[in-house]
């Protein structure tokens, strides 16, 4: 799977180490007007996240997205 994701640091204001001790975003750009965030960790609790770990994280929204569409398409007036 070839993913495009991005990363950003982000300070975490509650420690005095700056941006390099504080939190991940990690993004997709799907289309100028839509980003998919995939997610977000503080650098104390994870060092760093791997290709093949963000491509799973890609993956599990797509499907999530895919589900979230078949319900928004099924007839719910009885409900």
């Amino acid at each position: 799977m070839n993913v495009t994701a991005f990363k950003v640091r982000v300070k975490n204001s509650n420690i005095q180490k700056g941006k390099s001790a504080g939190y991940r975003i990690i993004y997709q750009v799907e289309t100028p007007a839509k980003i998919t965030l995939l997610t977000i960790y503080s650098k104390a609790d994870q060092s760093n996240i791997d290709a093949k770990e963000i491509e799973q994280i890609v993956e599990a929204v797509k499907r999530q997205n895919e589900e979230n569409m078949d319900f928004l398409m099924e007839d719910h007036s009885d409900d």
